[in-house]
């Protein structure tokens, strides 16, 4: 395999391993048009609830970090992914020519 073909493979499974790791909310509730999501984490949790006009969030001892953000998680895995399996390209071209 190429180093190309390796790149996307670690994007893929490092995109999939941050995605299907993230945190999901512990509550998920929906009462008409509100929209209340509670997290709870080691050392503390958050609460926010969303209307149609807007949002108010109520953050409890130390929020749990852009970690938990699926978005933001998927994307530094993917990153990562993306390295090791060019590393692993350079390593297997190293080795062909030895």
């Amino acid at each position: 395999m190429g180093k190309g073909m390796l790149l996307v493979i670690g994007l893929i499974a490092g995109g999939a391993v941050g995605w299907f790791t993230a945190p999901t909310p512990a509550v998920d509730i929906h009462v008409g048009g509100v929209n209340i999501q509670v997290d709870g984490s080691g050392g503390g949790g958050t609460m926010k609830a969303t209307d149609r006009d807007g949002a108010m969030q109520v953050e409890i001892g130390k929020p749990s970090g852009w970690l938990s953000d699926p978005a933001s998680r998927t994307g530094v895995f993917a990153v990562i992914g993306g390295v090791v399996g060019l590393g692993i390209g350079f390593l297997t071209d190293r080795r062909k020519r030895a």
